[in-house]
């Protein structure tokens, strides 16, 4: 038995390494009785990469959509894919719903209001996670935000400085056994790897870092990490059944996808997504 162990302790950080996939190993609770046998097993937990969780898939319409929802989307585009293979993610853009078809979101050509429908257009997936116990008045504070500074520029110094960090902090990963060394690492990697803008003086933002502060000034955070550290995959893991890479103030709920993409419809097709 002790052989079987030491080549699962040895394989199973290689596997982390390589697939830059966050796990999260839980030992038996040491105070559980013998016949409690549930309770014996180690919990293994995986990050996960789809854009739903364990429950099933969800369709909706712009009709269950309330302001403050974010929106995650992905596309074809040679970008999109570049941003999901960096950050092993199925997504590459984050905005959030104002209400009344408008979105809010940072795009190359700065922060703009856009309607749903340019938003679904531009996109090949599209869904939606909610921010549980938002306000209408943290909503309403939120699109003030987004108005205020429509039109200020993109921040693509901070997706360049991106690049590397999203590649060393896969490192973190490695300690399968505690989830606070892991966002301790991460959040220290950040420091080391990413500007530190003072807010004030922020004149251009990319789509995460966006979302984040508008939540923020809205007296609702999503996490207390800086937002330029964070991108539309941490936002993501953010949610109910997930693993977080930072921690987060609130876990995100699952609303459903307003477009499936074509890697979803494809694995309907064949079967392996209901």
């Amino acid at each position: 038995m002790a052989k079987p162990t030491a080549y699962y302790r040895l394989f199973l950080p290689c596997l982390l390494l390589l697939s830059a996939c966050t796990v999260d190993v839980s030992p038996p609770n040491k105070s559980a009785t013998a016949i409690d046998a549930q309770s014996k097993k180690w919990a293994v937990k995986f990050q996960r990469q789809s854009s739903f969780t364990n429950k099933a898939l969800v369709e909706i319409t712009d009709t269950e959509l309330k302001p403050g929802d974010l929106l995650f989307s992905s596309s074809l585009g040679v970008t999109s894919l570049g941003i999901r293979a960096f950050s092993n993610a199925s997504v590459s853009h984050v905005a959030v719903y104002l209400g009344n078809n408008e979105v809010a979101e940072a795009t190359g050509a700065g922060v703009q209001i856009v309607s749903l429908e340019q938003a679904m257009k531009h996109s090949d997936k599209l869904f939606a996670l909610r921010v549980p116990e938002l306000t209408p008045q943290q909503a309403a504070e939120i699109k003030t935000f987004a108005y205020k500074i429509k039109n200020s520029g993109y921040n693509y110094r901070g997706i360049v400085e991106f690049i590397p960090f999203m590649m060393t902090r896969q490192m973190c990963s490695l300690n399968p056994f505690s989830e606070d060394f892991r966002q301790q690492c991460v959040s220290g990697l950040a420091k080391a790897q990413l500007s530190d803008p003072r807010a004030g003086e922020k004149t251009a933002w990319f789509c995460s870092e966006f979302v984040t502060d508008a939540f923020a000034k809205a007296g609702h955070p999503l996490t207390l990490a800086q937002s330029g550290w964070i991108s539309p995959a941490d936002l993501m893991h953010m949610r109910e059944g997930d693993l977080a890479a930072f921690k987060p103030e609130t876990q995100l709920r699952y609303v459903g996808h307003l477009k499936l993409g074509i890697y979803i419809k494809t694995g309907r097709f064949v079967g392996l997504t209901r």
